[in-house]
């Protein structure tokens, strides 16, 4: 038996990581701003409106502020394998999990690409089975079809098995 190849994704996904949460957190912030901003004009505003709309501005900066860190672990724990027989994903840097993806379960395989994939010339592959769906979140472009291909490949042949 062969030692399993374990491949990491590119490093430009942790700039994508990093402009996601970036978006999210200035998101969730403006959010809390504005509804300061009507509870005041409306008239609703009291001590636990400020509160509870400060806290979540608080937590916001927190995961804003440790992001770059949460992006270097995730980046060191996520990998992925394209093994003979399945594909396995490793993720979480906290709460880590393998995910093995036999090839005859497999339905399924489809690249996806948003703006910031776009715009960092990245895609993303989802495979699917009958419960549910697994990511690889992000390879180049290239790899991403060889990928898609290797997959759709080693599917057929495996379903041709059965």
């Amino acid at each position: 038996m062969t030692e399993r190849q374990w491949s990491s994704l590119p490093a430009a996904v942790k700039r994508v990581w990093l402009l996601r949460s970036l978006g999210m957190d200035l998101g969730g912030m403006a959010l809390c701003a504005i509804a300061a901003v009507v509870c005041r004009i409306v008239g609703w505003w009291s001590f636990w409106h400020g509160l509870v709309l400060g806290v979540i501005v608080a937590l916001l900066l927190a995961e804003l502020i440790t992001q770059p860190l949460q992006t270097r672990y995730s980046y060191a724990f996520n990998r992925y394998s394209i093994g003979e027989h399945d594909v396995m994903l490793k993720k979480g840097w906290l709460l880590r999990t393998t995910t093995t993806i036999p090839y005859n379960r497999v339905q399924h395989v489809e690249t996806k690409q948003g703006p910031l994939l776009r715009r960092f010339g990245l895609t993303a592959v989802e495979i699917h089975t009958a419960v549910d769906e697994h990511e690889i979140t992000a390879l180049d472009d290239a790899q991403a079809t060889s990928i898609v291909e290797q997959i759709s490949a080693r599917v057929l042949a495996s379903k041709d098995d059965v």
